[in-house]
């Protein structure tokens, strides 16, 4: 049974994210064509994110529940599921994750001490349906590829590439591509938001000289590249050139510090748990728009965690009670 004290910290949480969107969305995100504001429409889908509810129950939710329709600042008109659609599939939300950062650094002074990049996998259809196309050679999505994961399995759909705050978990940006495309080739579109990085922590996936050179030129950072074994020794070896040698002892000397790295994995665990976000697994998206799916989620993350750190609460706690 929750406690009432729970549901008091759970709508303090959620008073405080709708003030977050307020701030984000007061006036670049106004628009006088429509009959609802992109201030409501982005309230009543971070509330269908944060509740856990599909597009047809947050409709729903809003008809019956006059609490909510306050907290999405409605009158007795509610927008359709048709509208939700449509509106969402035009919002840019690394925009709306950018000044989200950008809010918190001004409200608390943080600054971001290390980072880390890596990617994880969002499946458009179940395992099985991806099985039987495969076999068919008829694919519905033909934008989902394939990709072999470090654990040898093989999996069906698009990758999300994300940059994160190993200190507050929030994340930077986000970049979004089909499964088949190496994450080391969309590191360049999440540069920008680790630039400020003072360490930047990378998988061995990112274990390239292209890379290395590529946030020395970009940042001013400190690369902590994991080695990748397959390509010889992990340790500082005669035969190995200047840059080699050193991502090598960067490496070992920042060993500790490349530990934090595993807050980005705990990211992405959380983000794809059915008791968070449900990420991994994006059904249903009306007319294949995942990206924008993802970018609704990922903000939604970044909300959650920043109300969490503001109240004094773990950053990783989901919103458990949410009663309105």
């Amino acid at each position: 049974m929750v406690s009432q004290v729970e549901v008091v910290l759970d709508t303090i949480d959620i008073y405080f994210i709708f003030d977050i969107l307020d701030v984000i969305s007061s006036d670049s995100l106004k628009d006088n064509r429509f009959r609802f504001s992109d201030q409501q429409i982005l309230r009543i889908m971070v509330l269908k994110e944060i509740k856990g509810l599909s597009l047809r129950d947050v409709v729903k939710e809003l008809y019956s529940n006059e609490m909510s329709r306050q907290f999405c600042k409605l009158s007795d008109e509610i927008p359709s599921i048709e509208t939700l659609r449509y509106r969402t599939s035009q919002m840019d939300f690394k925009a709306l994750i950018e000044k989200v950062i950008m809010l918190y650094e001004l409200s608390t002074g943080h600054e971001i001490k290390s980072s880390a990049v890596d990617s994880t996998v969002v499946k458009p259809c179940k395992d099985h349906r991806a099985q039987l196309q495969r076999k068919q050679h008829k694919y519905t999505d033909k934008n989902a590829s394939w990709t072999k994961t470090t654990k040898d399995k093989w999996e069906y759909g698009y990758k999300t590439h994300i940059s994160c705050d190993t200190e507050t978990s929030l994340v930077l940006n986000y970049s979004f591509a089909t499964a088949k495309e190496h994450d080391s080739l969309h590191f360049k579109d999440l540069i920008d938001s680790i630039s400020q990085s003072t360490y930047i922590l990378l998988d061995s996936a990112y274990d390239s000289e292209d890379i290395y050179n590529t946030i020395l030129e970009k940042t001013s950072a400190i690369p902590v590249i994991d080695i990748n074994p397959r390509r010889g020794s992990v340790v500082p070896v005669e035969k190995d050139n200047l840059t080699r040698w050193i991502m090598k002892n960067l490496r070992i000397r920042y060993a500790s510090l490349y530990k934090k790295r595993w807050e980005v994995e705990r990211v992405n665990s959380n983000l794809k748990s059915i008791f968070f976000f449900s990420f991994e697994y994006i059904y249903y998206v009306p007319h294949r728009h995942y990206e924008q799916a993802v970018g609704l989620k990922l903000l939604a993350h970044n909300l959650v965690t920043f109300a969490n750190i503001s109240v004094g609460l773990p950053k990783n706690r989901k919103l458990k009670s949410v009663t309105l």
